[in-house]
């Protein structure tokens, strides 16, 4: 996902990065060699969230994808690529695949799908 970023904030040997997209704001832990402000670069999501159905992700009613940040959570609503019955989550956001774990989920989940997330790592593609 092509980002910009728009802050960073560096805490204990994190590094807090905001940044723009075309499908919203968003907020990370940086993984990598350090952002500049105002820099447009490429990374990938990893999100470190345990899911369950019905408490931090569910069915969305939106059917575009997006991000936002939200007391202190990346909220996400994305498309349903698949659901394994071993629990992993395949999920279109925007231009980019996520694959999640989640617990308790309809087995015949499709569609779209809202989450909250509260570990967060972006990683630069260098590309």
């Amino acid at each position: 996902m092509q980002i910009k970023i728009k802050n960073i904030e560096r805490h204990l040997g994190e590094e807090k990065v905001e940044f723009y997209s075309c499908i919203g704001s968003g907020a990370g832990i940086w993984v990598g060699e350090s952002p500049t402000l105002g820099q447009c670069i490429d990374i990938e999501f990893d999100i470190e969230d345990d899911f369950k159905w019905g408490e931090n992700i569910t069915t969305a009613d939106n059917q575009k994808s997006m991000i936002s940040v939200e007391k202190d959570c990346l909220r996400f609503v994305a498309q349903v690529v698949s659901y394994e019955n071993d629990g992993c989550l395949t999920l279109k956001l925007g231009g980019t695949i996520l694959f999640l774990d989640l617990d308790n989920a309809p087995m015949d989940l499709k569609g779209w799908i809202v989450g909250e997330a509260q570990s967060v790592k972006l990683y630069p593609t260098n590309l």
